[in-house]
């Protein structure tokens, strides 16, 4: 079962906070709720939420200044609420780095639509994060520069070997059969007993060396193909 995404919700208004919280139980969030600025930055800060709904209007410490706080340590999604219609507070939110920011008493199905458009993005976006970190901790790539990391340091690749790492990388843990490889980084089916797949596999990993337990981060499978192992 999916896990539910985990919303905080900071406002000051108590009965509106425990209407709005029982309206986003219902639409799938695990939500929980606080009434001051310094208790929202606290929870936000601890890291058992997915998205924070912060009135901008808390007592003790600004929504804004919550915000602002919480940008310093990372990228949790926040979507601001405000009762004002002040158009500089709104811009200065979104400068702050606010995913969204929202009319206290906008709609409720607008509000749960844009919740649940901005965990999508961050979703795929902390998936491609996690494919281009790769599975293996001393693995990472960078595709949009075309580089490799490996152990911390600069790993010099042919564009060839690069293709056949970031293929393999992609597909971690699983077996990519020889053809399929060879498609997608010679552009072109193997000929009977041609090689060239093999020497560019050979190639990486003499530059990759060994993992801690002697074998290489590339296995043969037998008959089938390769595999990028996991750690």
């Amino acid at each position: 079962m999916e896990q539910k995404p985990r919303l905080l919700l900071a406002a000051h208004d108590a009965v509106r906070c425990d209407v709005l919280s029982r309206y986003l139980a219902a639409q799938g969030f695990d939500a929980a709720a606080c009434h001051d600025g310094e208790m929202a930055l606290q929870l936000a800060l601890e890291g058992n939420c997915d998205i924070v709904l912060l009135d901008d209007a808390l007592p003790g410490m600004s929504g804004i200044e919550v915000l602002r706080r919480i940008r310093r340590h990372g990228e949790l999604p926040v979507v601001m609420l405000s009762a004002a219609a002040d158009e500089v507070e709104r811009i200065v939110g979104l400068e702050l780095g606010a995913d969204d920011y929202l009319a206290t008493s906008c709609n409720l199905r607008e509000l749960v639509a844009r919740l649940n458009a901005i965990l999508r993005r961050t979703r795929h976006a902390v998936a491609a994060e996690r494919m281009r970190r790769g599975d293996l901790e001393s693995l990472s790539l960078s595709p949009a520069e075309r580089s490799a990391r490996w152990r911390g340091k600069p790993l010099p690749l042919t564009g060839t070997e690069f293709d056949l790492l970031e293929i393999l990388f992609e597909h971690s843990g699983r077996t990519i059969a020889k053809a399929e490889l060879a498609t997608k980084v010679l552009g072109r089916d193997l000929q009977p007993f041609e090689r060239s797949l093999d020497m560019h596999v050979s190639n990486l990993r003499k530059k990759l060396g060994k993992l801690s337990d002697g074998r290489s981060p590339i296995q043969t499978v037998h008959g089938s193909g390769y595999q990028l192992l996991r750690k």
